[in-house]
């Protein structure tokens, strides 16, 4: 069986990080981070449908899908439900962290990658302040 990250990383490769977020300026300031920093990454949707895959007859609500699709979606559907602020992003960061292939800037292995697209949007967004 697939991870969430797995399913996520498939969809979009490794060479960008799955990104959730429910603000446009968090959003931009990491999507100009990535293309900065060269850790790029991808918006994914955050759609209400997603989070009825977390129904449960037994608990509040399920940590997993109901269904074999939207894990990674599933997922940040889910971290939603325990977010107290309005403006928020989850990277899901399983899918590039452990790099497989070199790139240019990275050999194989663990990358730490988003942290150079979060530092690159964390300066934007004390720019912009």
């Amino acid at each position: 069986r697939k991870s969430v990250s797995n399913i996520q990383s498939s969809g979009i490769n490794a060479e960008y990080g799955g990104t959730y977020s429910t603000c446009e300026s968090l959003w931009s300031a990491l999507e100009k981070g990535g293309y900065i920093s060269g850790d790029r990454l991808w918006r994914m949707p955050l759609f209400k449908e997603y989070g009825d895959l977390l129904k449960s007859r037994t608990a509040d609500i399920n940590n997993i899908s109901s269904g074999p699709y939207g894990g990674s979606i599933t997922a940040a559907k889910f971290l939603q439900n325990f977010v107290k602020c309005k403006s928020w992003a989850h990277l899901d960061i399983a899918g590039v962290m452990d790099s497989t292939a070199s790139f240019s800037y990275l050999p194989k292995g663990m990358s730490g990658r988003p942290t150079r697209s979060i530092i690159e949007a964390l300066k934007l967004l004390s720019i912009n302040k």
